[in-house]
């Protein structure tokens, strides 16, 4: 989920994170995943908030290099 960053701390992202949870969650509680970039702090305290908890790591290619990846997960009872 990324949005500008003029638009960071106004809401907007819980907004279109709450509209994404629903429409994943409409048919019942299911297990999701996430991947997050290593260096994103922000977006790790972000998904954490909504329950997502760091269950791996992964290496995602970006041109010539490798970004470490780490995979969240949000178990069907969570919050």
């Amino acid at each position: 989920l990324y949005i500008l960053q003029e638009a960071h701390n106004g809401g907007w992202g819980s907004k279109l994170f709450q509209t994404v949870l629903d429409w994943q969650l409409r048919d019942g509680p299911r297990t999701l995943w996430i991947g997050v970039w290593s260096e994103n702090p922000g977006a790790q305290r972000f998904y954490g908030r909504y329950g997502f908890e760091k269950v791996g790591e992964y290496l995602f290619p970006v041109g010539n290099t490798n970004d470490l990846e780490f995979i969240l997960r949000r178990q069907p009872d969570a919050i």
